[in-house]
């Protein structure tokens, strides 16, 4: 399991409608050595199982609504909202090497959809 409960810790509250997770599979390097606040915390809502996403296979694409504002997304996603990209005009300093640092790290670290997920995707954009 890539996911555990935090159960108990009044800086992580279940507060009925979502409650937070530590994310084994990403270590926050700062803070090694105190054991499981090694890892990334990660909300979620309570009827959701973390544990129950779905790891992206194949490479992933970036969906942008402007240059500070953008999403790593399945192949499928890309080809639905390729179209809708570009309703923003935010101006951002060196946006393709970011965005693409972005994808890059969420491959490797998350590997989820940040659209289709089941567990952590948004449900995309409504055209």
């Amino acid at each position: 399991m890539r996911f555990k409960l935090i159960e108990n810790d009044p800086e992580f509250p279940n507060d009925g409608e979502t409650c937070w997770y530590w994310d084994l599979a990403r270590i926050t390097p700062h803070l090694a050595g105190d054991g499981l606040q090694d890892y990334v915390a990660v909300q979620c809502y309570c009827n959701r199982d973390p544990n129950n996403y779905i790891r992206t296979t194949e490479k992933m694409a970036l969906l942008y609504t402007d240059q500070a504002e953008y999403y790593a997304v399945c192949q499928s996603c890309a080809r639905k909202y390729h179209h809708l990209q570009w309703s923003g005009s935010t101006f951002n300093r060196d946006w393709r090497e970011r965005s693409h640092e972005y994808l890059k790290y969420h491959e490797k670290e998350k590997g989820w959809c940040e659209f289709c997920d089941p567990i952590f995707g948004n449900g995309g954009w409504r055209s």
